[in-house]
């Protein structure tokens, strides 16, 4: 499931893998530890009572860069928080949200490492990252003041690694503006770090090669398109389940076991 702004805009889209009777992951060094979503200036007192009314446990914390951030997790036990930004335009409003409280795609999100390695030089030198704070700890690299510009490492030394399961983060996805530009950043990561990536993994809506960054966590280049209106009407967006060509033949069984929606 594809969650994003009414397009499906590149900084807006997180997606879900809708698995039953899954085993809890375990959160360790090396993976994504906590996703962080833009909202607009002044309604962390908002999404506190909404959180609050909906019987979900928040906190409001500082980041480590002196950040205001409403903290949670989602049912599976996944870390959420939401960071109050300042963009003049906000994202596209759902029908229960004025455009003051509508979420505004995502922030970015913090990964817990062991040390400084070369995905430091791969962020800033294939993704084109700067480094713009280090405190407490934590290294803050951002690409553009937008959403999806922003990624967190936080130095924890010598740790377990977790494990996949439910309420744990399989990947980050770098966007790529076509296949000529995922292509430059396949041959840097080849030629500097000798890292190879997967063969391309065909989505749909994108198409994405993988690779196992030096701190641990899975990495993803996607490219923005062909994108999310490929097989229905933007309007329509996520109304129906949609089904690759290769799998419609058993759209009848996998409608039965996936998560029903209302």
């Amino acid at each position: 499931m594809y969650y994003g702004d009414d397009v499906g805009n590149p900084g807006s889209v997180i997606s879900t893998l809708a698995w039953n009777c899954v085993t809890p992951g375990m959160t360790g060094v090396g993976e994504v530890v906590q996703t962080a979503f833009r909202v607009a200036p002044d309604s962390l007192d908002m999404w506190v009572n909404r959180l609050s009314s909906s019987g979900i446990p928040n906190r409001l914390e500082l980041s480590p860069f002196g950040e205001r951030m409403l903290c949670f997790a989602d049912p599976d036990g996944t870390v959420l928080s939401l960071v109050e930004t300042w963009e003049k335009q906000p994202a596209s409003t759902g029908p229960n949200f004025t455009a003051d409280r509508a979420l505004r795609g995502l922030h970015g999100v913090t990964l817990n490492v062991r040390e400084e390695d070369e995905t430091i030089d791969i962020l800033q030198k294939v993704f084109d990252f700067q480094l713009v704070s280090q405190r407490n700890g934590a290294m803050r690299f951002v690409a553009h003041d937008g959403p999806g510009g922003t990624i967190t490492l936080r130095m924890i030394g010598k740790s377990s690694r977790g494990r996949l399961g439910g309420g744990t983060i399989r990947h980050v996805a770098f966007r790529s503006r076509n296949f000529d530009d995922r292509s430059e950043m396949v041959e840097k990561l080849q030629s500097a770090y000798g890292i190879v990536v997967s063969d391309p993994i065909e989505r749909t809506y994108l198409n994405a090669v993988g690779f196992r960054a030096p701190c641990g966590v899975l990495f993803e280049i996607a490219t923005d398109g062909p994108g999310f209106a490929v097989d229905e009407a933007p309007e329509r967006l996520g109304q129906q389940l949609q089904l690759p060509a290769f799998l419609e033949e058993r759209r009848a069984e996998l409608a039965t076991i996936l998560p029903p929606l209302a």
